[in-house]
């Protein structure tokens, strides 16, 4: 009753900057789940397809040797793939700045989940074809980032370098207004690495 009786507080304008990071309640257990199930789904997506849903390190150097050996069809899946987990990845930044960092992991949730069945579903209807991995990357990107924000962890290179090109480019496509002042200097040195 006090609530109701008490006058609204002002309107503060908040940016992208100034919001507070998405709330885990553990982060250490949410950190540790993800690691836990993106290694087994990169285990089983390695033994059955050659190829990673989550790890752009291996995906680069598999990228980079078939396009060396000139297996064209082979290099263009695995520019494909790295490119579909940066695109899941500035997704998610894209989303997280345009909903003010409230609320983004719920909101994402749903689609995440959905790339995860449709590429099961493509991979069982195409007859094993690894081409819905792509679906797998673009989830897998939008979780990393996720957990990234949520947490601060980053689990590996150069999948995190790539992750800061994403986020800079999110960043790019929203406006720019939200980037963070050592931001394009972070992802000018990622794209050196």
């Amino acid at each position: 009753l006090c609530a109701a009786l008490r006058p609204p507080a002002p309107r503060v304008r908040m940016t992208a900057a100034s919001a507070p990071a998405a709330v885990v309640p553990n982060p250490a257990s949410l950190v540790t789940g993800l690691a836990f199930t993106g290694g087994w789904v990169d285990v089983f997506v390695w033994q059955t397809y050659g190829c990673y849903a989550n790890m752009m390190t291996g995906n680069l150097l598999r990228c980079l040797e078939c396009l060396t050996a000139l297996r064209w069809v082979d290099g263009a899946f695995f520019t494909a793939l790295i490119a579909s987990y940066v695109g899941g990845f500035g997704a998610f930044r894209v989303v997280d700045l345009s909903r003010r960092r409230r609320r983004t992991l719920s909101s994402v949730a749903p689609a995440v989940f959905a790339l995860f069945a449709l590429a099961d579903l493509g991979l069982r209807l195409s007859n094993g074809s690894r081409w819905s991995i792509l679906l797998l990357g673009v989830g897998s990107g939008v979780v990393n980032a996720a957990s990234a924000d949520s947490t601060g962890a980053v689990t590996c290179m150069v999948t995190g370098h790539l992750g800061r090109i994403a986020r800079s480019l999110g960043d790019a496509v929203s406006g720019g207004e939200a980037v963070a002042p050592g931001s394009r200097r972070a992802a000018a040195e990622s794209v050196r690495v």
